[in-house]
């Protein structure tokens, strides 16, 4: 079984109500470019989760779209400062309902700490994801510490982002 831990793409400044910040135009591009991958990755059976806030639901809209699922679920348990524990035994119970493949749309902290979780079964607040970065995990079924990472994508304005901090960070 597959799970891909999606992070939702870049929303408006907080000028506005948390849960109702909208992706912004570099969002709907980096929700597109990370829909783009899923769609050469997903191969069997899928399930498509969110989380309810609007940045989080418009990724996985695109998600959805790019695909040709039929539905978002979307989970309460999700949400940015969302229990790991519990969001990961909502995980285990999807992946029981002959679900191969899981994508997860959510939040920092919470998405990071839910992969450490599955991965080292740790209750930390794990490796920080990137706006739309998506990180693969493998099990035969998916508790704590017993996933494994096999992959992943971030969109390339991360990457270069992330390389021009390191030049950046380097020269001082």
């Amino acid at each position: 079984m597959r799970l891909y831990l999606l992070r939702h793409a870049e929303a408006e400044a907080e000028a506005r109500e948390d849960d109702l910040r909208e992706l912004t135009e570099l969002g709907w591009a980096q929700a597109q470019a990370a829909a783009d991958w899923l769609c050469q990755q997903v191969s069997g059976p899928t399930r498509l989760i969110a989380s309810p806030l609007c940045r989080a639901r418009q990724t996985a809209r695109v998600v959805q779209q790019t695909l040709g699922l039929k539905e978002v679920d979307i989970l309460e348990v999700l949400s940015p400062e969302g229990d790991p524990l519990r969001a990961e035994q909502a995980i285990s119970l999807i992946m029981r309902e002959s679900v191969e493949e899981l994508i997860v749309v959510s939040h920092m902290p919470l998405i990071a700490s839910l992969q450490s979780w599955l991965e080292e079964g740790l209750l930390t607040t794990g490796e920080p994801f990137s706006l739309a970065e998506i990180r693969v995990m493998e099990a035969g079924v998916f508790a704590p510490g017993l996933g494994v990472r096999c992959g992943g994508f971030a969109p390339e304005e991360t990457n270069k982002a992330l390389a021009d901090l390191r030049a950046l960070i380097s020269r001082l």
